[in-house]
């Protein structure tokens, strides 16, 4: 638990498993194996499950250590299916979807039945239905609606993929930067405990000053504290990657390099297909159908209704007639709709909710626009500080290393030489590891602008 535990935890790991596998094997196996042997006699037999039992032992171990890593293709493949968000924006697909089949819609069918003197002193009765509904064109253009709006909750669904994408990615990079980060500090905490221990026997033999063994402790005790601080963002980080995966199980990055690698090449960029592009081209066509809709509104309304009563007593031709005698009509309708202001009121809205959807599209597309070509400027100088870093700076950096610490053994420096040529050092490293976070973002925001 201590300063440096992260790097001897693996190793221990491998020791202690092996420890635990061989007294496994010695006081159990190998004795039940003899036993075997010499009962049955069945040498082929016996080693042939031996080898299989050593053989599952071995890939249990293998795997318990490293079912928790993962690649980011993995990685980005898991979140498409598991994100809660993901499955919702499909939902709503889904429903605008079922939603088309509500496109005709009509009005419920009224059914009536009177009795009474309707037509004389007898009492007759009277049955009927009418049933009213909207012109065809309003139910085509009610399904031309619907269904464009499920259109466009098909394309949020690649919208908020993307976005999930470049979420998983950049926290997926961001954990492997700070475990290099983490390196260098435990690695610089082991040279601090080494000056440390020395400090102590050269003040402990007169050597040396109370000063040297307080400076290489403060020094120490600041990289401590920057492994407590870094380790707690690595969980951190951690946690937020496990939620983006909605993945009950602990799971960290498995990354080659901690740089990403830019997947579009200059001369072929393009941004117009970006997903949030073409949502709002949808909704361009949503919007103008909507309109559409409400124009074909004033339409007239259509009704049709059929009657059937009975007439007791003498009728119009002088025939007499009884309550079994039954008479039919039919009667259809035209609603014209005489009071259209507030119909004519909703198309003109509709009409200025086109020139939004338009604004917001052109509005859209130039920040996209201006992103990218801000984005670009900011990739090629992180990629000339990372060149010069890994060409100049990384190469002096060792070289300081490397000197000051034959120098300091040699005593041709001393240790606050030596503290300040090794500070500058992992300085050196650290702005490396810095570089490369701004290039990361850099590349990763492309890559979302291109939809790559």
């Amino acid at each position: 638990n201590g300063s440096g535990a992260e790097v001897q935890r693996p190793l221990a790991t491998v020791v202690i498993g092996g420890l635990l596998i061989a007294t496994f094997l010695t006081l159990f196996v190998l004795p039940v194996l003899y036993i075997l042997v010499e009962k049955t006699g069945k040498t082929k037999h016996v080693a042939k499950h031996g080898i299989t039992i050593l053989i599952f032992i071995c890939l249990s171990t293998f795997s318990a250590q490293s079912q928790n890593k993962i690649k980011l293709e993995a990685a980005i493949d898991t979140a498409l299916k598991n994100n809660t968000s993901v499955k919702n924006e499909k939902l709503k697909a889904v429903y605008q979807e079922k939603l088309i089949l509500s496109a005709v819609s009509i009005p419920k069918t009224n059914f009536t039945a009177e009795a009474g003197q309707i037509n004389s002193i007898y009492t007759d009765s009277r049955v009927g239905f009418s049933q009213s509904f909207s012109f065809p064109t309003v139910y085509s253009n009610q399904k031309k609606v619907l269904t464009e709006e499920w259109k466009t909750a098909v394309l949020s669904v690649s919208l908020k993929e993307a976005e999930i994408r470049k979420a998983v990615t950049q926290i997926y990079y961001s954990i492997s930067l700070l475990e290099e980060k983490k390196k260098l500090l435990l690695k610089a905490d082991s040279n601090y405990a080494a000056f440390l221990s020395k400090a102590e026997l050269r003040l402990s033999k007169g050597e040396s000053n109370i000063l040297e063994k307080t400076t290489a402790e403060t020094q120490r005790g600041n990289i401590s504290l920057q492994l407590m601080v870094l380790q707690e963002e690595i969980e951190l980080s951690v946690l937020q990657f496990q939620l983006l995966l909605n993945s009950a199980d602990k799971v960290e990055p498995l990354a080659e390099s901690a740089k990403v690698s830019a997947l579009w090449t200059i001369d072929s960029i393009t941004i117009s297909e970006h997903p949030i592009l073409k949502v709002l081209r949808q909704q361009k066509v949503t919007a103008s159908a909507n309109t559409e809709l409400e124009k074909s509104r004033l339409l007239p309304d259509l009704s049709i209704g059929l009657s059937n009563t009975s007439i007791k007593g003498m009728g119009a031709d002088n025939s007499l007639y009884s309550a079994s005698s039954r008479f039919t009509a039919a009667s259809i309708g035209v609603g014209i709709p005489l009071f259209s202001s507030s119909q004519k009121a909703k198309i003109n809205a509709s009409k200025t909710y086109e020139r939004i959807s338009e604004n917001n599209y052109l509005q859209q597309e130039q920040l996209l626009a201006s992103q990218y070509r801000g984005l670009l400027i900011q990739y090629q100088t992180y990629l000339q500080n990372v060149h010069y870093f890994e060409t100049s700076a990384l190469p002096n950096a060792n070289i300081i290393t490397q000197t000051a610490n034959k120098q300091f053994i040699n005593g041709n420096i001393n240790y606050l030489e030596w503290v300040m040529l090794t500070n500058q050092s992992i300085s050196i490293q650290n702005s490396y590891l810095d570089a490369i976070r701004l290039l990361n973002e850099s590349i990763i925001s492309i890559n979302y602008l291109l939809f790559k």
